[in-house]
Formats: structure tokens, C-alpha cells, sequence
């Protein structure tokens, strides 16, 4: 959970329901080096880009990459290595989940399978993912829940 004082929320109201929900922002000190280096407009149109949880992954990814291309020079270089290092954690937390889930019950390495395909479903959008996952989750009997919220800390 980010500290309310360390969130920058462009001078949106916040609404309390929304917040556990939809990125308000970035963290200063979290900001990608490529949003540093962009102009306040080009940054202000990908964070508009990143919080909207109506696009698909798949497309949010190939609007990213052709936002980065627009821009071009070193916020294309930077944003490059920022996704190459996004997605190398992606797949480091991939493997360390996948060595956690082999020692849990059958029956959670089931409801992992679902809501992993979920989670990498990128026809799906972020308020999509999200509700998928919840309807998921709040079938699962409670052990299994457990189980699964214990081993992905």
C-alpha cells in the first residue's frame, strides 16, 4: 500500500473506492526514468495511457511501445530498457512462483493454473483481470484461499 503523502494525483479528486482499484499516479521516487525524461505533455498522455483499465494488455503493450517510438531519442532508449527490466522481474516472479506452487496442495496448484491464465490473458483488460480474479478467488474454499494468498507473499 503507497503512503497518501507519497502519491501524486495530478489534481484528481480521490475517490476512496477507486483507489484500491486504478493507479492515481506514480511515486516520486518510483517514476520511470523514461516519464523523467519525457516532456510534461508526452508524460501526462502515457500516464492517461496506463491507468486506462479499458484497453486489453496486449494492446496497452503495443500502444506503450508505439507511444515510446513517437517520442523517440532517450525516452525510447530508456523506456526499452525499463520494459526489457519489467519483464525480466515478470518472469523472475514467474519462476519463484512456480517453485512456491509446487509444494502446495493439488487443488491450489488448480486454482493457480486459472488465475495465472487469468492474470496473462492479454485480451483481457486490467478491470477485467481484476474482476475475474475476484470472482475466482471468493469461490475458492477458504483453505485453498489461504493456501494461495500465503504462498504468493
Amino acid at each position: 500500500s503507497v503512503p497518501v503523502e507519497s502519491v501524486d494525483i495530478f489534481s484528481h479528486p480521490i475517490n476512496l473506492e477507486e483507489t484500491s482499484k486504478e493507479p492515481v499516479g506514480f511515486k516520486t521516487a518510483d517514476t520511470p526514468e523514461f516519464l523523467k525524461l519525457a516532456s510534461d505533455s508526452a508524460r501526462k498522455e502515457y500516464i492517461e495511457l496506463e491507468s486506462n483499465m479499458n484497453v486489453p494488455l496486449g494492446a496497452m503493450r503495443i500502444a506503450q511501445d508505439a507511444w515510446a517510438k513517437k517520442i523517440g531519442g532517450s525516452v525510447l532508449t530508456a523506456y526499452q530498457e525499463h520494459m526489457a527490466a519489467q519483464d525480466l522481474a515478470k518472469e523472475t516472479e514467474d519462476a519463484r512462483m512456480n517453485r512456491t506452487v509446487e509444494n502446495l496442495s493439488p487443488a491450489a496448484q488448480a486454482a493457480d493454473r486459472v488465475i495465472r491464465g487469468i492474470y496473462s490473458n492479454e485480451t483481457l483488460t486490467k478491470k477485467q483481470i481484476n474482476t475475474e480474479v475476484s470472482k475466482k478467488m471468493k469461490k475458492l474454499p477458504r483453505k485453498v484461499f489461504n493456501e494461495l494468498t500465503l504462498a504468493s507473499q
